[in-house]
């Protein structure tokens, strides 16, 4: 049978009036489409055109100029009867909307938000009630560091003595001379925590808020910067405002970025981690206002002061 019977020339491929389109939520789009020829004609000619990275209005030429972010992602071919082989087509690429931001830290339409929780053992100096009563507390420094002893097994209860809910004697392991005295019903309850139920440990719950998102380009220098640090808080939350606890001083840690990146279109995400009332780590004073975790990045220019 002739070519001339299929319509299709010895040097042309032809587009199949089966073109299909679909954008994401975050933004990314994906088609598909097939194309006619002769078999001599891909093997000889067409199959260096169909490379990855083709744009679409290259090779479909009927297409107009909207589609022209689309890319060349994958190609199958199969032969049929009477030597016609169709090559099946699977695009992808990005395009920006006009309400779409190029800052992915802002909220946009094309974001999709995911909230998560999982379970960790954490030490029970770090529970928010001991933060709350000990800490932040009547405690001294005398005794906040007499309980962390307990917990590390250095501080034991001074058997000599009589203790209770009212009253508790801390005695050291590495030198028995010194001796320190409880009196606020609070602290004692988790001296007694420790040292008479022997628990060390809780399980605490890590919040995780991610956004997905597409782009052209991904990632770039600046939205590494808070990475491993504090980004956001209660008053400035991250993208897509997540819910908080209402009770407690939290703070967003930013603790993982993704990306995904195919011709014309790149997957990314980043995740923060709800860090426990209080906030993270901060110095004693004078340098209270930041911590191992929170501290504005450009400090790492320049010479110490």
């Amino acid at each position: 049978m002739s070519a001339t019977a299929y319509g299709i020339g010895l040097q042309e491929f032809k587009a199949q009036p089966d073109f299909t389109a679909r954008r994401d939520a975050t933004g990314a789009w994906s088609a598909s489409n097939s194309f006619s020829m002769l078999r001599e004609v891909w093997e000889n000619y067409a199959q260096a055109e169909f490379i990855k990275g083709a744009a679409i209005t290259d090779l479909y030429t009927e297409l107009t100029d909207y589609w022209s972010f689309l890319v060349l992602d994958q190609v199958e071919v199969s032969n049929q009867p009477g030597g016609i082989t169709i090559a099946r087509c699977e695009w992808v690429g990005f395009k920006p909307g006009e309400e779409d931001s190029d800052d992915p830290n802002e909220t946009s339409d094309s974001q999709v938000y995911v909230l998560s929780g999982t379970r960790a053992e954490k030490s029970i100096l770090t529970h928010p009630l001991y933060r709350k009563e000990v800490i932040e507390g009547t405690a001294d420094a005398n005794q906040r560091q007499a309980i962390v002893g307990a917990w590390n097994g250095n501080w034991v209860a001074d058997t000599s003595q009589t203790n209770d809910k009212d009253t508790y004697y801390l005695q050291s392991t590495l030198d028995p001379s010194k001796i320190v005295i409880f009196t606020d019903p609070l602290v004692i309850k988790w001296v007694r925590c420790i040292l008479e139920q022997g628990i060390k440990t809780f399980k605490s719950v890590a919040i995780q808020w991610t956004v997905e998102t597409a782009s052209v380009d991904g990632w770039k220098d600046v939205d590494l910067d808070h990475l491993g640090i504090v980004q956001f808080n209660e008053q400035n939350r991250p993208p897509g405002n997540p819910p908080m606890p209402r009770f407690g001083e939290y703070e967003w840690l930013k603790v993982s970025m993704n990306q995904t990146t195919t011709n014309g279109k790149t997957l990314q995400s980043q995740t923060w981690e709800l860090v426990p009332p209080g906030g993270e780590h901060r110095f004693l004073a004078p340098y209270e206002d930041s911590g191992l975790y929170n501290y504005d990045p450009t400090e790492l220019e320049g010479e110490s002061s």
